[in-house]
């Protein structure tokens, strides 16, 4: 026999068998995939597989899941760092030099009130007792005095201070003061009409006046005169013309 004849014999036993088929009991069992639900998560019954529902299919081991990572906390700075980050920083200071100031000039012996003289001092007093008593009145009394400052310094200076008695025809004593001594007095023995013109600091200008034998007292016509006085340290030097010595 052919292949061709042996081919076409094998095609109609197919169909003849397919046709008694037809007339005989149930169709064959054909496998459907069944879907089983699940707990945690959905899995595939794959074709073929058994499915007697009678055994509870047993819930697969879900898949573990990583715990998550608590996050970690914010590191709050460190205040003391903060401050001290955040602070300005301090300017740099240049080394001072120490500074003395010179101590303030103390006045000479005599000396008080910020003046090197004062008429108010011992030295004043003394003065004044070593003087002879005035033909009239009750002594003598002070008038007033220089005015020279100790913050401008006293040494060297000529200061004075002028007395006087009390009287109708009152009579004047000039008296002289340098370095806290007593140097004495301008003229051997009072005068009226005595006034201080002006200083420096070591001198002293007087004026003078003097009645002459025909003047009133009030009016006197001798003059005036100015005499200066100035200090070598120790002594006073008079330069000028004084009233006559009657």
């Amino acid at each position: 026999m052919s292949i061709g004849s042996s081919a076409f014999v094998m095609l109609a036993a197919s169909i003849a068998i397919g046709t008694t088929g037809c007339g005989t009991s149930s169709s064959p069992t054909v496998a459907t995939a069944t879907s089983v639900p699940s707990a945690s998560s959905p899995s595939t019954v794959q074709a073929g597989a058994s499915t007697d529902r009678s055994q509870p299919a047993a819930d697969p081991k879900p898949a573990a899941t990583p715990a998550a990572s608590a996050p970690e906390p914010a590191v709050s700075p460190n205040p003391a760092a903060t401050q001290e980050t955040s602070a300005a920083p301090e300017p740099a200071t240049s080394p001072q030099t120490e500074t003395t100031s010179a101590p303030a000039e103390s006045g000479p012996h005599g000396s008080g009130h910020g003046l090197c003289f004062d008429v108010n001092s011992a030295l004043a007093a003394s003065a004044v007792a070593q003087l002879a008593p005035p033909p009239a009145g009750n002594g003598w009394v002070v008038q007033g005095g220089s005015g020279d400052p100790i913050q401008a310094g006293c040494s060297g200076v000529l200061s004075w201070m002028r007395v006087e008695w009390q009287g109708i025809h009152p009579g004047t004593h000039i008296l002289f003061f340098t370095n806290g001594t007593y140097l004495g007095t301008a003229t051997s023995k009072p005068y009226g009409y005595t006034e201080i013109l002006g200083k420096t600091k070591d001198t002293v200008s007087v004026q003078y006046r003097w009645a002459k034998p025909e003047d009133a007292l009030c009016c006197p016509q001798g003059g005036p005169s100015v005499v200066t006085f100035s200090s070598n340290g120790t002594s006073v030097q008079a330069k000028g013309q004084f009233p006559p010595d009657n």
